[in-house]
């Protein structure tokens, strides 16, 4: 015991870490000790920290300004909306007078204007009854900017077996002082009625609220056709749109084995449903016929008989007159009518020489009519 071995190195002392110039041992697989190691930077948690915050409260700063721009808009458009059907106001004057001006249109009472006029338009008699001046009626439904309606109330007869094609807004207008014409907003009936029936109807115009009714007239007929005016004052003078009707007298001739009689001539402003065309008239000339030969005779009026007017001849545009004249018959009748130049006071009713027709040299049958009026 107390005795070395032989061969016996004793360790060296271990420093001690505090000494001066000691190095501490290796570490396993060469890790540098803490101390060799970065440091965390502390701030940049803190930092990053911040960042988040910051970032969220800006988030939520766009999300509520978001929210309040669209509420806003939201707020306003429907200000505006309500504005715009609501009354609003402005000042106006001086010595700091406030006088309001509403833009919601014044309700204004009904008032009725009578008219009774009556004329002939496309063969319908058409009455004008009296008129209404009115802020809105209960059966118009159709919206409109003005503050004023004027309804023209219709009594409506077709006394005839024809068909009248037209349509009120396209034929009917509503003319005023300054010469305006209006167009109806609204209507009961678009068309012309039934053959054989009766009917009322009326039309709506937009009118400036301070209208004088009484200067005001409903123009019927379409751009091409002969228009008739009809002033929406009591019983107005529509004298001008009656037929003119004349009865010949020896207004005969022999044609084809028959004696022809012109009994009676009627200028108008229209026929079997159909309104004039403008510058021209209608003429029906009534025919009396007699077949005192002992055949039957048979022919057709478009054929060759023409209505000449200075230079010019025309062809009927519509007969009645029977095809077949019976042997021995007296006093059948018929129409031919004609279209004719305004203003015509004298023509010839003339029957050309036809190869389908025995006895057919070229007859004629001059005639004088009434005094034929002019459009408006």
């Amino acid at each position: 015991m107390g005795q070395r071995q032989p061969g016996y190195m004793p360790p060296p002392p271990t420093p001690s870490y505090g000494q001066q110039g000691a190095m501490p041992p290796p570490q396993p697989g060469n890790v540098p000790p803490p101390y060799a190691r970065p440091q965390r930077n502390a701030s940049r948690g803190v930092i990053t920290g911040l960042s988040c915050s910051v970032l969220l409260i800006i988030s939520l700063i766009v999300v509520v300004c978001g929210a309040l721009s669209l509420g806003g808009y939201l707020l306003l458009r429907n200000f505006a909306s309500t504005g715009a059907t609501s009354s609003s106001s402005y000042s106006s004057g001086t010595s700091g007078s406030t006088t309001l001006h509403s833009n919601t249109p014044t309700s204004i009472p009904t008032r009725t204007f009578p008219v009774n006029g009556t004329l002939t338009y496309s063969s319908i008699t058409i009455t004008v009854v009296n008129v209404q001046l009115a802020s809105s009626f209960p059966d118009d439904l159709n919206a409109t900017n003005s503050a004023t309606l004027l309804r023209v109330l219709l009594k409506e007869n077709n006394g005839t077996n024809d068909f009248a094609s037209y349509s009120y807004n396209e034929i009917a207008r509503l003319i005023l002082p300054d010469q305006t014409s209006v167009a109806p907003n609204a209507l009961q009936y678009g068309g012309a009625p039934q053959p054989s029936s009766t009917r009322t109807n009326w039309l709506d115009f937009p009118v400036p609220n301070n209208v004088d009714v009484s200067h005001t007239l409903l123009r019927l007929g379409a751009p091409t056709e002969a228009t008739m005016d009809i002033p929406l004052q009591n019983k107005p003078d529509l004298t001008k749109y009656d037929p003119s009707t004349t009865r010949p007298t020896n207004a005969q001739t022999t044609y084809a084995g028959l004696k022809w009689t012109v009994t009676e001539t009627s200028v108008s402003w229209s026929a079997q449903g159909k309104q004039a065309d403008s510058g021209k008239r209608f003429l029906t000339l009534s025919f009396r016929i007699d077949n005192l030969s002992n055949q039957d005779v048979g022919f057709n009026a478009d054929d060759f008989m023409r209505l000449q007017v200075g230079s010019d001849r025309f062809p009927p545009t519509a007969n009645t007159l029977h095809m077949i004249v019976k042997a021995g018959t007296t006093n059948q009748t018929g129409d031919v009518i004609f279209t004719l130049p305004e203003g015509t006071t004298a023509c010839t009713v003339i029957m050309m020489q036809s190869d389908l027709l025995p006895n057919s040299q070229e007859a004629q049958i001059p005639l004088q009519l009434s005094s034929n009026k002019t459009s408006a």
